[in-house]
């Protein structure tokens, strides 16, 4: 395998920028749901910690959600007597839909030297495991099933692994960028 220097931060990007770029295309699968991210409320929650809260009242599945709660819409998590109004329901959690309402975007550190193989790595085909997020176009079907197997391409061919959030692209970041210049 080819060794090639190792590639560095980009200066001229924020992290918000850089780590868009989703190797699970959302709406995310429903397998993982169980690793989706809640909301809670202040008063809901007593601690928090750096990755997970700890929460001192009872926590419920999707399902026992669904059952609990027949006067919520499961789509939207708003009351369906409120729907109308749109007001938020009196619920102390709720799993926030990651096309409208919230995501988490994962900024991890990807260290020089397990960039210096990209170019036998992240490729079309390849049986290695790809660091770099290599951005898809809109078009690119995403399967669910195939997404470790590096078979997804743009039209010209070119590799791809992820795709970008089109509301961080369009709305955070230039709100940031904006709040970052005022400084």
């Amino acid at each position: 395998m080819p060794v090639e220097n190792c590639v560095h931060k980009m200066q001229n990007k924020t992290f918000l920028q850089v780590y868009n770029c989703e190797y699970i295309r959302p709406p995310k699968p429903r397998r993982f749901q169980r690793a989706m991210k809640q909301i809670y409320r202040p008063s809901y929650v007593l601690s928090h910690f750096v990755h997970y809260s700890t929460v001192t009242n009872d926590t419920r599945s999707y399902d026992d959600f669904v059952r609990n709660h027949p006067d919520v819409d499961p789509k939207t998590f708003i009351s369906k007597k409120d729907k109308g109004r749109k007001k938020a329901s009196g619920l102390k959690e709720m799993f926030v839909d990651e096309m409208t309402h919230g995501v988490l975007v994962h900024a991890r550190s990807v260290l020089p030297p397990e960039t210096r193989r990209r170019s036998a790595e992240c490729v079309v085909g390849s049986t290695h495991s790809c660091k770099l997020g290599f951005l898809c176009e809109d078009d690119v079907e995403f399967v669910d099933e195939l997404h470790k197997d590096n078979v997804f391409h743009n039209a010209d061919g070119s590799f791809c692994n992820c795709w970008r959030n089109k509301v961080i692209e369009d709305v955070l970041v230039p709100k940031l960028e904006t709040l970052l210049s005022s400084r």
